[in-house]
């Protein structure tokens, strides 16, 4: 038996059981052991809670009129309508920028109310407002500016915004700086003020966006909302869902509620760009939170990266169905172009990663002038997840100016590894896992060393975790269990599938599928056999054969195919059996 390389990537933890709470869901819910034992490892030990958890109910949100500055927010949109000065939509290039940019739209043409869009660029604007920005402000004549998914720390953009003679409405979920921006409004969840009891704070961009209308709408409506405003603010849940999980938000609380509905609205005839983006993505039936973040969010932020928004923008907002599915073949294209240029990029950056790497580097940086910027995120997280290490990796941008982007293993902190370099760049910032940064290209390698040097200081970080939620055998899991389970779905942050363990398998056969990076093994224990797959992990799981034995991590579910439905595994880690 061989087993060379079979390392695993986490450090295994087995939640305690706690029988007695299991039990009571049980009895109470009439639930199978794994599906209560799984409840409760997510905090979920009451049956009335429980209860709520399967029928989430949009009546959780909260009322717009809770939203910090909406008096402020209403009174700037009825001065632009009656002045009957367009309005311009600032949104950005991710999925939650555009999403809320596009609700906003539709929302302004239902109110037959003259509005555009602006999306920055991600190289030649970067986030937020820019010059160009107001160039197009200017251009439009615009009244009002309404940012979505920005704009809360632009202090001096917003500022030259006024003297423009147009007020501003900050529509956004970013935590504030400590400057608050001199806007009409600023429409934040986390810009309560002080001594008011805060909305819920973990909407994304768009929800904020469709919460604002909501309350618009609202205000509008005297004798209660027209059939026409009634049915746009149901199908807008579409966007919002795709937004909330494109933007990794917490599916708990009103973001379950919003996704669970949301994904029931994603086929309806008033968005037929969602209609026809679940089409090319090949979804069929009512899509998963799953299928929107593997499958229709990359092929939005495929056109972010490619330089092609209003693309995206455009699908978002047209109601001809003929035309949103011209651009949802436009936007598949630009995905598959996006995969190949990613693929040339790392196979031009790979030789200096090997090169650290075999130098022993613990953190890894490298780019080039001509890289593009635009994929550097993924190809950043590809190397991260082929060698483990902190990678940050920059293309220029414009002439003396280098940006760039980083990704981080769990334990690791971006913005304190980029702390000891702070000298070298004009600035950084992001979470511990992701981060962003420019610099002057001709510093590149000083740079580098700065961040050696940053690294080497740095207590080493504990080896990631993956939590598990019990240990199963191959025949613990049939379909009707696993269509139990999936009633704690949408998964996401803060509500994680479930993950178990098997132990002593054997692989009855390996094989790889697909481009060739993907891996199929038949794994059998007792007579019972399961097919399992580890997606990207057919070179790091290479030397797995038939015979050998291991232990394995993962999620579980049911394919079908030709009317036939079993289990199937989707593995997350392996390592030989003890």
């Amino acid at each position: 038996m061989v087993q060379l390389g079979l390392v695993p990537s986490f450090r295994w933890r087995l939640r305690s059981e706690a029988p007695a709470e299991r039990d009571r869901l049980c009895r109470e819910l009439d639930l199978h052991p794994i599906t209560a034992q799984s409840l409760v490892n997510r905090g979920y030990a009451d049956p009335a809670a429980v209860r709520a958890l399967f029928r989430p109910s949009l009546g959780l949100l909260p009322d717009p009129e809770r939203l910090p500055d909406f008096e402020a927010a209403a009174a700037a949109f009825e001065r632009a309508f009656a002045s009957g000065h367009p309005i311009l939509i600032h949104g950005d290039y991710d999925v939650d920028g555009m999403s809320g940019s596009a609700l906003l739209l539709r929302l302004l043409r239902l109110l037959d109310h003259p509005a555009e869009v602006y999306l920055p660029d991600r190289v030649r604007d970067g986030y937020s407002f820019s010059e160009r920005s107001l160039e197009r402000i200017r251009e439009l004549g615009a009244g009002l500016v309404v940012s979505v998914d920005n704009g809360t720390t632009a202090v001096d953009f917003i500022g030259r915004i006024n003297a423009l003679g147009a007020e501003v409405v900050v529509v956004d979920h970013h935590p504030p700086g400590p400057e608050r921006p001199p806007a009409a409004a600023l429409v934040n969840p986390w810009c309560a003020a002080e001594g008011e009891a805060a909305a819920f704070p973990h909407f994304c961009g768009a929800a904020v966006a469709y919460l604002l209308a909501w309350g618009l709408l609202r205000r509008r409506a005297a004798d209660g909302l027209p059939e026409a405003h009634r049915r746009f603010l149901v199908d807008s849940l579409g966007l919002v869902a795709v937004a909330t999980i494109a933007d990794v938000m917490p599916l708990v609380g009103p973001n379950r509620a919003l996704v669970t509905e949301g994904l029931r609205t994603l086929g309806n005839r008033s968005y037929p760009g969602l209609r026809a983006l679940l089409e090319v993505a090949g979804v069929r039936g009512e899509p998963t939170a799953e299928d929107i973040g593997f499958r229709v969010a990359p092929r939005l932020n495929a056109a972010g990266r490619m330089g092609s928004t209003a693309r995206a923008l455009e699908l978002l907002s047209c109601s001809d169905a003929r035309r949103a599915a011209e651009l949802a073949a436009e936007l598949d294209a630009l995905n598959l172009a996006r995969r190949e240029l990613e693929q040339e990029q790392m196979r031009a950056l790979e030789p200096e990663i090997e090169r650290q790497r075999q130098r022993g580097d613990a953190v890894l940086f490298t780019g080039r002038p001509d890289a593009a910027f635009g994929v550097l995120g993924i190809v950043a997280n590809r190397f991260l997840d082929s060698t483990g290490l902190p990678t940050l990796v920059w293309a220029e941008c414009a002439p003396g100016l280098a940006r760039g982007s980083g990704r981080a293993p769990e334990g690791h902190d971006l913005v304190r590894l980029l702390d000891g370099a702070a000298e070298l760049l004009g600035g950084y910032g992001g979470h511990a896992r992701a981060a962003g940064f420019h610099f002057d290209p001709a510093r590149a390698a000083e740079v580098g060393e700065a961040l050696r040097r940053s690294a080497a200081g740095l207590p080493e970080p504990e080896p990631p975790t993956l939590n598990v939620d019990m240990e199963v055998g191959p025949d613990s899991l049939g379909p009707k269990q696993i269509e139990e389970l999936d009633r704690l779905a949408p998964f996401g942050e803060q509500n994680p599938q479930p993950v178990f363990l098997s132990s002593g398998l054997t692989v009855a056969s390996a094989r790889t599928i697909g481009d060739g990076s993907h891996l199929e093994l038949r794994l059998e224990r007792n007579g019972s056999l399961v097919r399992a797959l580890g997606w990207r992990q057919a070179e790091r799981w290479a030397a797995l054969g038939s015979g050998d034995r291991v232990d394995a991590v993962f999620h579980a579910g049911i394919n079908s195919f030709r009317g036939r439905r079993s289990v199937e595994w989707t593995l997350r880690d392996l390592r030989p059996s003890r």
